[in-house]
């Protein structure tokens, strides 16, 4: 029962199992720029959060010793400005297919 379902929903599909992206017969490149640039500010997000949570572990455990505080200042700082500048790009790119008529 379960593989006949699961045949109508392929051949409901298309050829290959793969729904095509555009049916009309143009591309649409902002959109496909939005979601490359969605994709790499989430991944950027994460990164950034991910740098954040090793700076903060090196600022706990660094005791005395002063390079290590300041290694964790400057990770922090650093993930803090990944992040505006993430942003920054993500208005441009939003901008530049606004102005484009999108």
């Amino acid at each position: 029962m379960l593989l006949a379902s699961q045949v109508a929903t392929v051949s409901a599909q298309g050829p290959g199992g793969v729904t095509p992206i555009a049916t009309s017969g143009t591309i649409n490149i902002p959109g496909i720029v939005n979601s490359i640039m969605n994709w790499g500010f989430g991944l950027l997000v994460v990164l950034a959060a991910l740098f954040m949570l090793w700076a903060a572990y090196m600022y706990l455990t660094a005791g005395a010793i002063e390079g290590n505080l300041d290694k964790a200042k400057h990770y922090i700082l650093y993930a803090v400005i990944a992040i505006v500048v993430g942003f920054i790009a993500k208005g441009i790119v939003t901008v530049i297919t606004g102005l484009l008529g999108t």
